[in-house]
């Protein structure tokens, strides 16, 4: 199960948000981390002795089993003492609570001292089970940022400062989530010291279904406590809701005891492509993994810069049901009524820069030619000088408008005098290579060593034709 996580605000300003992970000591049994964030503006200041403004919350914490308090805790957070309201800083604390094995209610009180509101909230907690004999997960304890620290403070475990993500939230710009836990008690599962593995991953929350390429593992010995500290990156996870989930597997690959926690993704641009439903419909018939790779990999010229990073980190280790889900919500994306309309369309340009652009092995979509051709459409002029003395291959492409702006062009040349295996020197179109220099790179040998930001020597040789065909298109 997923930790809760309060949200306490009411009509007037006061704002908490409160998480909670259940922990083993070997000692003192099991106990209770609570965190808490208080936003600072929402509380009421005012002015001290000293002239600044402060606030002052009172907190209580009551956890209770039917009619018996099991533990109570009340206390006061004052805030940093501040010269205006611009600069307000959130209060955080993280409070222990020894508790027992059971079910218990938990309360929370919170007073504005300042204001004099107040806000009360309970929720039942999960049920805590520690025993010896029982291979167990503690909580989880989801977190923003990891750092090494020499100090000890109350987010620090085992030498690093742990900033908790208490509204399991990650927003676009969190490029990775941290997580801890601690596994008890592992020598059950083959007996002191004998090996097993502790695997993590990150599935969908409603599908159970392992996200690519976002999964890990550690091989360790059992024993009483394995602190664990991990983190996955985000930077490809497309916005949703998902699991983080932690299993202990014996020897067989048995899955032993496991624990998970659920949060939210915010990765604007990017889909979770597993909650899309494929069936019935054309991608069904796709099912040759090898072909369905290669059809993905056909789309990169027409693919947003979301899409290609998606394709290249995330669909080498994706299954063939979520590369169907991928190559539908392409072109659902582009043609919701008709998407497969679409694709055959598609499918057919490929076909035509294959006849023009392709060589040896290479697909005419992973030429520069094909590439330009699929992203923008056909030329509305193309000039091909395949042979002329001193110059290597180049082409000429002239389109009437790309994206609005007219008179577009491109010249491609051949350095390696292949006269398939063109590359873009120059173009006039926002994004694409611009090389003020383009015609001393056209020669061959004699001005090889040209970069594309030197200034043109004096008195040297320019292609005067190459020249006439970029400026007079035909």
């Amino acid at each position: 199960m997923g930790l809760a996580v309060y949200s306490f605000s009411s009509s007037a300003q006061l704002n908490l948000i409160l998480d909670y992970a259940s922990f083993y000591h070997e000692d003192s049994g099991p106990y209770l981390e609570v965190y808490l964030n208080v936003n600072g503006r929402s509380l009421q200041y005012q002015a001290n002795d000293s002239g600044k403004i402060q606030a002052s919350i009172e907190l209580t914490y009551l956890i209770e089993k039917e009619d018996s308090i099991i533990a109570y805790e009340k206390f006061q957070l004052n805030s940093p003492q501040y010269e205006t309201t611009e600069n307000i800083l959130d209060m955080r604390d993280l409070h222990r609570l020894p508790i027992k094995n059971g079910k218990f209610k938990f309360t929370l009180i919170a007073k504005d001292l300042v204001s004099g509101e107040l806000v009360e909230s309970s929720q039942e907690l999960r049920e805590v089970l520690y025993k010896p004999s029982v291979v167990n997960f503690s909580g989880v304890q989801l977190a923003n940022k990891v750092t090494a620290s020499s100090i000890n403070g109350p987010f620090v475990k085992n030498g690093f400062d742990i900033e908790p993500n208490l509204a399991h939230y990650f927003g676009a710009n969190q490029q990775a989530l941290y997580f801890y836990t601690e596994l008890y008690f592992s020598d059950q599962i083959g007996g002191n010291n004998e090996p097993f593995l502790l695997a993590y991953s990150i599935v969908d929350a409603k599908t159970k279904k392992l996200m690519a390429n976002l999964s890990g593992f550690k091989r360790l010995n059992g024993k009483n406590i394995h602190p664990v500290l991990q983190s996955f990156d985000l930077k490809n996870l497309p916005s949703g809701k998902y699991a983080l989930l932690l299993q202990a597997k014996n020897k067989n690959n048995e899955v032993v005891c496991e624990q998970s926690v659920e949060f939210y993704q915010s990765n604007p641009g990017l889909v979770n492509f597993s909650a899309i439903n494929s069936l019935n419909t054309f991608v069904d018939s796709m099912t040759n993994k090898a072909q369905l790779a290669e059809y993905i990999r056909s789309l990169d010229p027409i693919s947003n810069a979301n899409e290609k990073a998606f394709a290249q980190n995330q669909l080498k280790h994706a299954d063939l049901e979520f590369m169907q889900q991928y190559f539908l919500n392409f072109w659902k994306s582009r043609n919701p009524e008709e998407p497969y309309v679409s694709w055959l369309a598609y499918q057919a340009e490929l076909e035509k820069v294959d006849q023009l652009f392709a060589y040896g092995k290479t697909p005419g979509y992973r030429t520069e030619r094909g590439r330009i051709y699929l992203q923008y459409g056909e030329p509305n002029s193309m000039q091909n000088v395949p042979y002329e003395p001193n110059t290597f291959p180049y082409s000429v492409w002239h389109y009437n408008k790309i994206n609005g702006i007219s008179n577009r062009k491109f010249i491609f040349f051949s350095p390696s005098m292949e006269v398939l295996g063109y590359e873009v020197l120059h173009s006039n179109v926002p994004g694409e290579i611009q090389n003020p220099n383009w015609e001393l790179q056209l020669m061959s040998k004699s001005n090889a060593g040209i970069r594309p930001t030197q200034e043109t020597p004096e008195n040297t040789m320019i292609n005067r034709r190459a020249r006439d065909l970029w400026e007079n298109p035909r």
